[in-house]
């Protein structure tokens, strides 16, 4: 991924450098565009994907593993749950809101959407994200007092300080695909700008 960032930029600055060649480069560039769009509808269906295989894991486990009973918990429970699902439907969203961005398209219009979509996805993969993780964690964490009437205290004690070491890993995880994908939308939102500016 990030060779196509690096074909990008390069593709760009060799365009500039031409203006002879202007519109055959930025169909090229506009090419190069596309499909680091592509690459990062792929990185939300990932999400999406993982998202829908957690919810559907955990459901499962509250379903049949630990039923609860506790108001507590019930209300754990749906932090975390919810947490997943709200993510889900606004990766599902962010997809969407995306086919409304033609790298085609050389018009302010279009510009103004891809700056829209890149404000968007940083608003969703910032602060968004990281309200529904700490739900989430408070949720996990709201189990704890129903659980301890279930498990021994040590055995419980290793549970919530492996959750810890596991948010860890997924925040690493989930902050690289992040960085991963803001390089790749900011680069393609300032390609199309500059392409709309030598117009």
């Amino acid at each position: 991924m990030n060779s196509e960032i690096d074909q990008l930029k390069n593709l760009w600055r060799n365009s500039r450098s031409m203006e002879q060649s202007l519109l055959t480069d930025s169909g090229v560039i506009i090419a190069a565009a596309k499909q680091s769009m592509r690459s990062t509808i792929k990185l939300q269906w990932g999400t999406i994907l993982i998202l829908v295989l957690t919810l559907v894991a955990i459901s499962a486990f509250f379903i049949f593993v630990a039923k609860f009973k506790e108001t507590i918990s019930h209300l754990g429970m749906g932090l975390m749950l919810g947490g997943l699902a709200i993510r889900t439907a606004v990766e599902l969203f962010s997809i969407y809101l995306s086919k409304t961005i033609d790298p085609t398209d050389l018009t302010l219009k279009t510009s103004y959407a891809s700056i829209k979509y890149y404000r968007f996805r940083k608003t969703i993969n910032g602060p968004v994200t990281t309200c529904i993780l700490v739900l989430y964690t408070i949720g996990f964490y709201l189990l704890t007092p129903e659980f301890s009437s279930y498990i021994r205290k040590s055995v419980l004690i290793i549970i919530d300080l492996s959750y810890i070491l596991g948010a860890f890993i997924v925040g690493w995880f989930i902050r690289n695909t992040i960085n991963t994908e803001m390089a790749i939308l900011k680069d393609v939102v300032r390609i199309h700008e500059d392409i709309i500016k030598s117009e």
